[in-house]
């Protein structure tokens, strides 16, 4: 039997983890924020839960650890939209600290211009906060950082994700456990998950 039946009607248990920016809270966090897609943009933004626009979606956020800068996170969709997990953590405040599409609100319009969601996000007219270009500054210097990839992992941070070209490291969210009825798929935590 295929998962995709499993997936749609919700049996099947997602878990992934994510490199945030900032201390992350301690006690559980459950973001219910709808979602709107926007296609041509490749992008989507959080909507306050009784809006008309977007989607319903939660997600169930759980720190790991923390270095006071930096925070890794488990994630657990409870729905399934576009970028939920990226966008969720940027509605919470803590949006993945090398996710250059979601890291500020503005970005340009990368469909206009041919332009991949990170080069996009790079150029856009956007002025971070001195904390927030410390955390970028220290992603570029730790972006050539070796990784080994699953090759039934669809997420693992060598496999960029579609529009990204190959200079552009892999987002740091990766997915580290599915389960479903009879049945659950782990993969390793890669080398970005671990904070001093």
């Amino acid at each position: 039997m295929t998962q995709k039946p499993l997936i749609e009607a919700g049996l099947v248990h997602k878990q992934y983890i994510a490199k945030v920016v900032g201390e992350f809270p301690e006690d559980k966090l459950i973001v219910d924020a709808n979602i709107d897609y926007n296609a041509r943009e490749g992008r989507s933004t959080a909507e306050v839960r009784d809006s008309a626009k977007g989607k319903a979606a939660s997600t169930k956020f759980t720190r790991i650890s923390t270095n006071g800068t930096q925070s890794i996170v488990l994630c657990e969709p409870i729905t399934g939209r576009t970028h939920q997990i990226r966008v969720h953590l940027q509605y919470s405040g803590h949006p993945i600290a090398n996710d250059m599409l979601y890291l500020s609100e503005q970005t340009v319009d990368r469909s206009v211009k041919g332009w991949s969601a990170d080069r996009s996000a790079r150029i856009s007219d956007v002025s971070l906060t001195s904390d927030l270009d410390e955390v970028l500054n220290a992603c570029e210097e730790n972006s050539n950082e070796d990784f080994s990839i699953d090759p039934m992992c669809t997420n693992c941070p060598n496999l960029a994700p579609k529009g990204y070209d190959g200079d552009e490291d892999g987002l740091w969210l990766h997915c580290i456990r599915y389960t479903g009825p009879g049945w659950t798929y782990e993969c390793p935590y890669p080398d970005w998950a671990k904070l001093i």
